[in-house]
């Protein structure tokens, strides 16, 4: 049996843990630059406020209705998501962290796993643990358990499990085939063509026919609405192909050295990610984007964007080797005539194996050794650098090409950002705060 645990209104929750008045109130989170709406409690869903619309055309809304709104805290999320998957693993030590607000649980050889008194008891055990509220579907199969937490959370109930065959069909037959993992936008459109409309329909269709008419993916998905186990617990997170991170700026650039502090930091933030998987890069795409001025007038600007590859000649992860490569193409590409907006990085040819120097052929025995200890040093010194990281949060120890505090004012606007109650020793919530 296998158990998904999904967090509720998961970024909105975390806001309404520190702060109790909130307790029962509408809450709504930001994305970056204050853009637009990325997380609602419940009280706010039931309000109207729509998933994606921009901030400033709800505005009002919010100051009439008296609906709490939040910068988007992503320290904050992501120590609260931690804290989360550590206390499902005294219930069960094999799980799978699908997303920041959702696990997969393996229950085999757990007793009683399938009753409604176990399954409280981790939702209870969650919520006074981390005051964060979840939702708990148990099922035969990885696809069956996202579903019965999506009857858990239609039903507004802590729980809900899913395998008795009557109930499988009357839940699936309700269900839209939309709602089922794994069906996407570009899936949907020639399901609906063939008339199926909801998950039993998608579970009807022959399974073979279905991988020669989609693809083996499909054909697991029908296979595990039937009940029949595809999916395995995966203990680690699947290499990646690509590891991207982008921002747009909290005020425009127009100077190099500004625009090499941000690009710094994206990298900086993109080759952590690397390293927190074990993988290496052998390529960076340097992306920009912002403005030109227009042909026909001083105040008329078109669109700009342009991207960059930047090869790096062998697979690695360590930041130092990377970084004089990036900014050295950033220093020959700025255009002075640009406004830049954003910026991103992309680490791209990932591999799970390092790659030796090629050129370790030329050179003598000396330089092997000299060049060897180089290498042992700055993997140490990168493995302190995440360690200072995840115990003192990013901001605890940076690269100088990153600009000091005073100088980052491309800083994505986070007007109304909550204190890191978790992450950050000055920021603690005091009793009766």
């Amino acid at each position: 049996m296998f158990g998904l645990v999904d967090c509720n209104s998961f970024f909105a929750s975390c806001e309404k843990v520190f702060v109790p008045r909130l307790r029962n109130r509408p809450v709504i989170v930001l994305s970056n630059n204050d853009g637009c709406v990325v997380a609602r409690s419940p009280e706010a869903k039931a309000l109207g406020i729509a998933m994606g619309v921009p901030f400033f055309q709800i505005r009002r809304q919010c100051e009439e209705l008296n609906i709490s709104v939040f910068s988007a805290n992503f320290e904050l999320y992501s120590d609260m998501s931690r804290r989360v998957m550590r206390t499902l693993r005294t219930y069960c030590p094999n799980i799978e962290v699908y997303s920041i607000d959702e696990a997969f649980l393996d229950l085999s050889g757990i007793e009683n796993a399938e009753t409604e008194p176990f399954q409280r008891q981790v939702v209870d055990t969650v919520w006074k643990w981390t005051g964060i509220p979840v939702s708990f579907g148990v099922a035969p199969t990885k696809t069956l358990a996202k579903a019965a937490t999506h009857v858990a959370k239609t039903r507004r109930i802590p729980s809900f499990t899913l395998n008795d065959p009557g109930t499988i069909r009357e839940v699936l037959r309700e269900m839209p085939v939309s709602e089922v993992w794994g069906i996407g936008r570009r899936l949907l459109k020639p399901l609906l063509a063939r008339g199926v409309r909801t998950a039993w329909d998608l579970a009807s269709l022959d399974p073979i026919r279905v991988r020669h008419d989609f693809s083996i993916c499909q054909e697991r998905t029908v296979r595990e609405l039937r009940g029949e186990p595809c999916l395995e617990l995966e203990d680690f997170a699947p290499p990646k192909y690509s590891i991207q991170f982008s921002r747009s700026f909290g005020k425009t650039l127009c100077d190099l050295d500004e625009l090499t502090h941000p690009v710094s930091a994206f990298l900086a933030t993109a080759m952590s990610r690397l390293r927190k998987y074990d993988l290496f890069t052998s390529a960076v795409w340097l992306s920009l984007y912002g403005f030109i001025p227009g042909p026909d007038s001083a105040h008329e600007r078109m669109p700009y964007s342009e991207g960059f590859t930047i090869p790096l000649g062998r697979a690695l992860n360590d930041t130092m080797s990377v970084q004089p490569k990036v900014l050295n193409v950033l220093r020959q590409k700025f255009r002075p005539d640009v406004t830049y907006q954003k910026a991103g990085i992309t680490l791209m040819a990932i591999t799970n194996i390092p790659e030796p120097d090629k050129f370790r052929i030329f050179q003598s025995a000396e330089e092997q050794a000299f060049n060897d200890q180089k290498e042992e040093t700055r993997k140490n010194l990168m493995n302190v650098l995440d360690q200072l990281h995840r115990e003192l949060g990013r901001s605890s120890i940076i690269f100088a090409s990153e600009g000091l505090k005073q100088e980052q004012n491309w800083q994505s606007r986070r007007d109304r950002k909550s204190p890191s109650y978790t992450t950050n020793w000055s920021e603690i919530p005091e009793a009766g705060d």
